[in-house]
């Protein structure tokens, strides 16, 4: 019961902004895998360049490292308008056999924001079978996974990620990748993967093509030696929050202030493939308009009903309803709704129903 009641607590919470660079500097990439490698191959180092797109000096102030397992070095001297600078990390690899995904964070002078940077990968004791480290197969490829999940992305802001592929036959492979929806970006970063050799998909979910709120799923299908297979999908999952960047002091002491009466309901024990009914109220505590822009379930079968506008100093009811075809699994459950506002207090607001069903 205690997991249960930590994964309630951990739902409850809003996650913290995420840090995205603002075209002042502009890194390569944000995101090194090292893939997988042995204990005794010793450290790792991976360079991040980056590009002054100011129109004056920058000046790296520090870099602060989410482990001791992760050394940062960088350039020193003020970066010129135009000119290139280096962040430079050496992963130890001298703690043990396990997947690390390690953080930099970046602060530049002028900037108030630090810039994340990251470098991932995982350590094995002995050699791992190419089958092991990579299941996903299409084709001559292997893939590490083929569900992708980028996370939280802000409003009007990009965010990129990238997954490793491996060549297992015997003969060169030609790769491209065709995106289904505008704002999902994808290419090899190879177009030639030799036989054996390691390439990368690089994906990108870019906010400011079309707007899209809360949970947003994409596919992008690799298309090998130009046939397409329609068993040949990557999908990209995001959720879009608003951004406040940019929002004046003034807008941030207007805003909408959403609170719930509860946000959690905890049923009775219920018997499998029974229909549940939570009742919730959501009230506006500020000063202009709540507006609720998506209502995401982890099912599509559960019924949401409420407003998605609420004036100031108002409030509606939520009635939500899980139909019995929901229900039929039994044990310990929990159903999430979540609902993306434009709230800078709370972008999101986590509803749960949890209870037993026997």
């Amino acid at each position: 019961m205690k997991w249960f009641l930590f994964l309630l607590a951990a739902l409850l919470l809003s996650s913290p902004p995420t840090n995205q660079e603002d075209g002042r500097v502009v890194f390569e990439k944000t995101v090194h895998d090292f893939g997988d490698f042995k204990i005794d191959d010793g450290p790792k180092t991976h360079t991040f360049s980056f590009t002054n797109k100011w129109d004056k000096p920058v000046v790296i102030q520090r870099v602060i490292s989410s482990c001791g397992c992760a050394a940062p070095e960088w350039t020193r001297h003020p970066v010129a308008s135009g000119a290139k600078g280096e962040v430079i990390v050496t992963f130890n690899n001298d703690i043990g056999p396990y997947p690390f995904d390690k953080s930099l964070s970046v602060y530049f002078a002028g900037i108030q924001r630090p810039y994340i940077l990251r470098i991932r990968g995982i350590v094995h004791r002995k050699p791992v079978s190419v089958a092991q480290t990579h299941p996903i197969v299409m084709g001559p490829l292997r893939l590490k996974k083929q569900n992708l999940d980028l996370g939280q992305i802000r409003q009007g802001l990009t965010k990129t990620d990238s997954i490793e592929i491996i060549n297992t036959s015997k003969r060169p492979v030609f790769l491209k990748a065709k995106s289904n929806h505008l704002n999902l970006l994808v290419h090899s970063s190879s177009g030639r993967i030799d036989p054996g050799e390691k390439s990368f998909l690089i994906y990108t979910v870019d906010t400011r093509k079309e707007q899209m709120w809360g949970d947003v799923l994409f596919h992008a299908n690799l298309i090998i030696n130009n046939k397409e297979n329609p068993l040949h999908v990557v999908t990209v999952k995001a959720s879009v929050k608003m951004n406040p960047e940019g929002m004046s002091a003034s807008d941030k002491r207007n805003a909408p202030i959403p609170q719930m009466n509860k946000s959690a309901f905890n049923f009775a024990t219920t018997k499998s493939g029974s229909d549940i009914q939570a009742d919730f109220i959501l009230y506006n505590k500020g000063k202009t308009r709540l507006v609720v822009y998506k209502i995401d379930t982890e099912h599509p079968d559960i019924q949401v009903q409420m407003k998605q506008e609420i004036a100031p100093a108002n409030h509606t009811p939520i009635t939500v309803r899980i139909p019995g075809r929901v229900t039929r699994e039994c044990g310990e459950v929990i159903y999430t709704i979540s609902l993306t506002t434009n709230a800078p207090s709370r972008p999101t607001i986590h509803v749960l129903i949890y209870g037993s069903i026997e």
